[in-house]
C-alpha cells in the first residue's frame, strides 16, 4: 500500500527535464503553431490598409507680431493679445463648425481622388462627416503646461493626401480668424466713427443755434440803436454810467454791433468748425480713425512652429511588433500544444499498461 502511494505521489510531481523532453518528442507541434502565428500576422499586416499620420503645432506669437492691429490710432476700437489671439485660433481649430465647413469646401471640390478617403455613398452626410472628424486628433497642454502650444493631428490611409489636407485645413483655420478679425475691426471702426460724427454734428448743431439766436439778438439791438442814433458804445468814453446788470445789446452802439454781425456772418466762409469748442479735436480723432490702415501681410495670429509633412512610415499596422507579438503568442502557444500532445500520449500509454496488468493479475489468480 505504502509503496503504491509512493509510486502516485512520484507521478503527480512536475519534472522539468520531463517536460523539456516531451517538447523536443512533439517539436513539430511547437514550430507549426509558430509558423502558422507567424503566416498569419504576416498576412494581416501586410493585407491590411496602412494608416499614415501627419501633424502641425501652433504656438503663441509675440506682442510684436500683433502691432499693426494694436496701433494707437485704433485704441478704443479694437486690441487683440497674443494670449487671446492664441486661444481663439485653438477654439476655431477645433471647432466642429470650423471642419464642417473646410469638408463641405473639399466636396464642393469634386476630386473623385479624394472623395474616395473621405466620403462613402452608402452613410449619410452627417455619418460621413463624423468619421471625416475623427481623422482629427489633439494635443492641448493648455494650462496644466507651462509652453503653451497645439498638436493638430491628421491621420488618413493616403500619405500624401493627409499631408495635403492638414495643411490647407491650417490655412483654413488662419484665413477664417483673419478675416473674423477683419470684421471686426471694420464694424468698431465704423461704429466708433458713427459715434464720433454724431457727437460733432451735435455740436455744430448746438454752436448754429447759439449763433443764430446770437445774430437774431445783435440785429434787434442794431435796429434799436438805429432808431435812437447810438453810433458808439453808451458806456465808452467820459460816459462812467454804472450798470446793476449786463446792460441791453443797444448800448454797444450800432458801429459795433454790426462789426460783430460782419464777423460772424464772415465766419461761414473761412469755416465755422474752428469756432466750435470740442469739434477741433473731434475732427482730429475722425480723421485719425479713417486714415487708420492695417498691413496684414505683416500680422501673425499664432506661430506655425511646423507644418504638416510627408509621412515616412504609417502608423498602423506595425508590422515588426505584429510579427514579434505573433512569434511569442505562437511559442508559448506551440508548447501548450507539445506538452498537451505528450500528455496524451503517457494517458494512453497509461492504459495500456493498466490494462495488461489487470489483465495478467486476473491469469495468475486463476
Amino acid at each position: 500500500m505504502s509503496m503504491d502511494t509512493s509510486h502516485t505521489a512520484n507521478n503527480d510531481e512536475i519534472d522539468l527535464f520531463d517536460l523539456i523532453d516531451d517538447i523536443k518528442d512533439k517539436w513539430y507541434w511547437l514550430i507549426g503553431t509558430v509558423a502558422l502565428s507567424l503566416c498569419l500576422a504576416l498576412v494581416y499586416a501586410f493585407a491590411t490598409t496602412p494608416v499614415y499620420q501627419t501633424e502641425v503645432v501652433y504656438k503663441e506669437v509675440s506682442d510684436t507680431d500683433l502691432l499693426p492691429v494694436n496701433q494707437p490710432r485704433l485704441q478704443g476700437v479694437f486690441s487683440l493679445s497674443n494670449e487671446k489671439s492664441f486661444k481663439e485660433v485653438r477654439a476655431l481649430a477645433r471647432s466642429g463648425n470650423t471642419k464642417r465647413a473646410f469638408y463641405n469646401q473639399l466636396l464642393a471640390e469634386k476630386d473623385d481622388s479624394l472623395l474616395t478617403l473621405i466620403y462613402d455613398e452608402r452613410l449619410t452626410s452627417e455619418q460621413n462627416f463624423s468619421k471625416f472628424s475623427e481623422f482629427f486628433a489633439y494635443v492641448d497642454p493648455g494650462a496644466k503646461d507651462g509652453d503653451v502650444f497645439l498638436r493638430i493631428k491628421f491621420t488618413l490611409s493616403d500619405a500624401q493626401w493627409a499631408t495635403v489636407l492638414l495643411n490647407r485645413y491650417s490655412d483654413f483655420v488662419l484665413q477664417r480668424y483673419l478675416t473674423e478679425v477683419r470684421n471686426t475691426i471694420h464694424l468698431n471702426k465704423q461704429s466708433r466713427l458713427d459715434a464720433l460724427r454724431l457727437e460733432a454734428d451735435g455740436l455744430r448743431t448746438k454752436y448754429l443755434a447759439q449763433k443764430n439766436q446770437r445774430m437774431l439778438a445783435l440785429e434787434e439791438a442794431s435796429s434799436i440803436a438805429a432808431s435812437i442814433k447810438q453810433k458808439m458804445p453808451f458806456y465808452s468814453g467820459s460816459n462812467n454810467a454804472v450798470f446793476g446788470a449786463q446792460p441791453p445789446l443797444f448800448m454797444m452802439g450800432q458801429t459795433v454791433i454790426n462789426a460783430e454781425l460782419s464777423q460772424m456772418r464772415s465766419r461761414a466762409e473761412r469755416g465755422e468748425d474752428a469756432y466750435i469748442s470740442g469739434l477741433p479735436e473731434l475732427n482730429w480723432k475722425i480723421q485719425n480713425l479713417e486714415e487708420a490702415e492695417v498691413n496684414w501681410d505683416s500680422v501673425r495670429f499664432v506661430q506655425l512652429d511646423q507644418s504638416a509633412v510627408l509621412p515616412l512610415k504609417p502608423i498602423k499596422p506595425r508590422k515588426a511588433m505584429i510579427v514579434a507579438l505573433a512569434g511569442v503568442v505562437g511559442g508559448m502557444a506551440g508548447v501548450m500544444f507539445a506538452l498537451l500532445a505528450a500528455a496524451q500520449v503517457r494517458r494512453k500509454k497509461s492504459k495500456i499498461g493498466n490494462r495488461r496488468r489487470r489483465i495478467s493479475a486476473m491469469l495468475k489468480s486463476r
